[in-house]
């Protein structure tokens, strides 16, 4: 039986993210709020370069979140539309690709596995890249808002990345004032991936 997984239906939510190797310093200025027990998990990203929305699969759920709209600021929307547990049928696979403004590949099951998605369905779509990644996550509020910083490890390579988020924009900007951040510097999952795949080739 097909899981639903996490409600969706939550308001849209203003972000902004940065990557580097180290975070060391604005981990700093953070001091004490950032201190808190991380949270470990292992994720797939699912990588195109036709969509700019966000996928990826998380203790076994299938999460798509789509991009709303930039601000003037550099601030982006972003808006949790799918979120699925395997076993998943192929209407709910169609589901997802229209999620990511892709056309839905052809299917031969009516219900995939999550192996049988990722042998089936993503890896025979050239343009599909499934990214693992290994996260330490540590939530905390920052200003009002939902704040994370995170060490990944991708292929063996390290990267850090901290997030604000909210549902009211001018909190994002006001945290990034208070910490020095620039929010036009702001780059998210595929964005980032896109960049890895540019100094790869």
């Amino acid at each position: 039986m097909e899981s639903t997984g996490a409600q969706i239906g939550m308001p849209p939510r203003w972000e902004w993210r940065i990557f580097a190797v180290s975070l060391a310093e604005l981990e700093a200025r953070l001091g004490g709020l950032a201190q808190v027990s991380p949270h470990d998990s292992r994720e797939l990203y699912l990588v195109n370069g036709r969509s700019p929305h966000n996928a990826k699969i998380r203790d076994g759920l299938l999460d798509v979140k789509r991009i709303k709209m930039t601000a003037v600021s550099g601030l982006e929307l972003w808006e949790a539309t799918l979120k699925r547990g395997f076993p998943m049928s192929a209407p709910t696979i169609a589901s997802f690709f229209a999620a990511l403004d892709l056309a839905p590949p052809a299917m031969r099951r009516r219900i995939y596995s999550m192996d049988e998605f990722l042998a089936d369905i993503v890896r025979g779509d050239r343009a599909l890249r499934a990214i693992k990644v290994t996260k330490a996550r540590r939530v905390f509020s920052f200003g009002g808002s939902r704040a994370e910083l995170a060490r990944l490890s991708i292929g063996g390579a390290k990267q850090e990345t901290f997030c604000i988020e909210d549902e009211n924009a001018e909190r994002v900007e006001a945290a990034l004032a208070q910490l020095g951040l620039d929010p036009a510097a702001n780059t998210n999952y595929p964005k980032f991936f896109e960049r890895l795949a540019s100094l790869e080739s």
